[in-house]
């Protein structure tokens, strides 16, 4: 079974000088759940991970790029909502994805509006009450050790 990760970026950054590889860039409380995993080799295999950056829109974890200072708001999201849903909608039709996981602030969401009707895989958003019971349920999906299905509850 493989699944996309849809991963919002973070306020916190490496402060870099050159461009790095995306998922190096970010150090918020979600990457670090992430990299963990990845560090220990311990990530869920047929997992692939994209970020949805508020400068850049989807960036893929490989991707080079810099450091830069933008906060995502619904209106900064909702002008990358066609660019982001197109993506999203053609990587998976490209991979084959069984599902697509959603792991996005309320200020991220309008970036995904209407990801259901542009696939024909099951969409699944991962929830929580708070940051902690998401990072919980992250860790599940991301990692070997939580290998438990992952729900809202």
């Amino acid at each position: 079974m493989t699944s996309l990760l849809v991963q919002s970026c973070s306020a916190t950054k490496e402060p870099v000088e050159e461009p790095v590889q995306a998922i190096e860039l970010y150090d918020g409380y979600f990457f670090r759940i992430i990299k963990k995993a990845q560090r220990s080799n311990r990530v869920q295999t047929g997992l692939d991970i994209i970020i949805i950056s508020a400068e850049h829109g989807v960036v893929e974890t490989d991707d080079k790029i810099g450091y830069y200072d933008r906060r995502m708001d619904t209106e900064r999201a909702s002008e990358l909502n066609d660019t982001v849903v197109g993506s999203i909608a053609n990587k998976v039709s490209e991979a084959g994805y069984d599902n697509i996981w959603i792991n996005l602030g309320k200020d991220y969401l309008p970036a995904v509006e209407g990801i259901e009707s542009a696939v024909n895989v099951p969409v699944n958003y991962i929830q929580g009450s708070g940051i902690g019971m998401k990072g919980k349920r992250l860790k599940q999906l991301v990692s070997i050790d939580g290998a438990v299905a992952v729900s809202g509850d």
